[in-house]
């Protein structure tokens, strides 16, 4: 059971679950936090007005306050009025976001045939068209601008033996939508994205059997892979007319601020800012793609292992930042709710990130929808009684037979 509590009212022993406020607005670096002590409560007090607190996962000290706070009722039409805002707000997110999809897909499939084309130009050593990766990344940039959530759902369409084409359509996706989060102006995302965009054109002077080799590589064939930073940045130097800043992206994201990258090891600030955030967004696209050589793992296992790796490669606030920015269930996430169903979360809520929109696709008995179900789980009708729903468990991919790509593909289903 979750309690609407005034946070002068707040005390040890509390688990807080929801705000009246966005998580981003705060210091906590997770969604849910148990108040340990004052550095907790002064957080809250500084951010919000009120909080829900889950009884649940309250330490047993503090149920009987939880429980008093509970049959305290609320003024009548106050009560209504806020539920009629919440259901409202609820659909309306919910249709935003469809309306949203339907926009990103047009630009999100030309991107990925102009990927193609610009791939195979290089393989063949044809000219290449840089001025259409600037148009594209600024549809990309307007689009994510207007809703982030469309384009990163539309980054889960994936296939193995696609890999180079949408990791580089990802990367751009990713970088751009990290960037909006920290506050970049247009100009920088633009500039940024059209970096993260191009970043891996090199791999195409890379021999087909070291690129696409099933098993491990030779330390020789390594070498050779490492090659792609610098002839992808020699490529686009020669081409003329990219700025400096997407060069930087392009030569230097594999740079690690331990100086333990390539090509040039360079540490800590000797790497600029839009280049660390495409390092990040590089590495976690990767880590949760199907590749030739390995499976891919969950969204949400990528961003512990990211946060375990930060020390040897990424500067902390910005991963954190990063974990903060896709929230604590990510878009892509499989997910089982308390009533058994499994669904896939396609929109973290602004509002309230504990409840995302979920598409459906198996029910209670654990057979197949005909048609997957979209509900967003932040609406009034599934917060409470024999309808509440609410996620019990983020999945493994191995845990549920559930093939993203067609889901994504079929544009009747959202």
């Amino acid at each position: 059971m979750k309690v609407k509590v005034n946070v002068d009212r707040l005390r040890e022993g509390m688990f807080v679950s929801d705000l009246d406020c966005d998580w981003t607005q705060t210091s906590f670096l997770l969604e849910g936090v148990l108040i340990a002590g004052e550095e907790e409560l002064a957080e809250l007090q500084r951010c919000c007005n009120f909080v829900y607190v889950d009884t649940e996962r309250s330490h047993d000290s503090v149920i009987p306050d939880l429980q008093t706070l509970a049959r305290e009722p609320a003024p009548a039409s106050a009560a209504v009025s806020t539920k009629q805002q919440a259901e409202k707000e609820a659909e309306r997110e919910e249709k935003h976001f469809q309306q949203a999809l339907q926009e990103a897909r047009p630009v999100h499939g030309r991107t990925k045939t102009y990927i193609e084309t610009l791939l195979e130009d290089v393989r063949l050593g044809n000219s290449l068209d840089t001025n259409t990766a600037r148009e594209l990344v600024t549809e990309i940039t307007e689009s994510i601008t207007r809703s982030p959530n469309a384009m990163v759902w539309l980054s889960h369409l994936k296939h193995r033996d696609e890999y180079t084409v949408t990791h580089c359509m990802n990367t751009c996706i990713l970088a751009v939508t990290f960037g909006r989060y920290l506050g970049m102006d247009k100009d920088a995302l633009e500039l940024m994205g059209l970096g993260a965009l191009l970043h891996d054109i090199g791999k195409m002077c890379i021999p087909l059997e070291i690129l696409n080799k099933p098993g491990r590589l030779t330390p020789e064939e390594y070498e050779i892979v490492k090659t792609h930073a610098q002839k992808g940045h020699e490529l686009l130097v020669s081409k003329g007319g990219i700025p400096q800043e997407s060069l930087d992206i392009v030569l230097h994201h594999h740079e690690r601020i331990s100086g333990k990258g390539y090509p040039h090891g360079l540490m800590g600030e000797q790497v600029n800012r839009m280049t660390k955030i495409v390092s990040i967004v590089d590495v976690y696209d990767a880590i949760t793609s199907d590749r030739c050589y390995h499976d891919g793992i969950a969204p949400y296992e990528a961003l512990k292992n990211m946060y375990d790796w930060i020390s040897e490669d990424f500067e902390q606030e910005l991963v954190e930042q990063f974990i903060k920015c896709l929230g604590i269930y990510p878009i892509g996430s499989m997910v089982q709710l308390n009533l058994g169903q499994v669904g896939i979360v396609v929109s973290a809520s602004e509002k309230s990130r504990l409840r995302p929109i979920v598409l459906l696709v198996i029910n209670s008995k654990g057979e197949r929808y005909v048609k997957p179900k979209l509900i967003n789980l932040a609406h009034p009708r599934w917060r409470e009684g024999k309808q509440k729903l609410e996620i019990r468990k983020i999945l493994q991919n191995d845990e549920c037979d559930i093939d993203l790509p067609p889901i994504i593909q079929d544009e009747s289903l959202i």
